[in-house]
């Protein structure tokens, strides 16, 4: 009788929440396209330098989302960042990062 209620317990909770695989995945691969590809960015030409001189702020996917609002007022709103002629974003690295953005709503 007990098997028999949480087998229906189970049912229930996958006809009311959905299969959680599906939806972790579902889910991570919409926000971690962007994400990966702005972390390419973030990667490739921003943790060159922060490695360097600003180690508090290198850029993980883990703590990427929590640099974000900073990330857009340096590079968008300021225009301090990449700083130097070495490293310089292009128009489609500018496009990755607005895009990634856009999913966290900072705009």
């Amino acid at each position: 009788m007990k098997v028999l209620f949480l087998f229906s317990i189970g049912l229930l909770s996958l006809y009311v929440f959905g299969s959680p695989k599906n939806k972790n995945f579902q889910s991570a691969n919409n926000i971690s396209i962007e994400k990966t590809k702005a972390f390419k960015i973030l990667k490739t030409k921003c943790n060159v330098c922060h490695v360097k001189q600003n180690r508090k702020k290198v850029f993980t996917l883990n703590n990427m989302d929590l640099f974000a609002p900073k990330i857009h007022k340096q590079v968008f709103i300021k225009k301090r960042m990449p700083r130097g002629k070495k490293i310089i974003l292009n128009n489609s690295d500018y496009t990755t990062l607005k895009t990634w953005l856009k999913t966290l709503n900072i705009k």
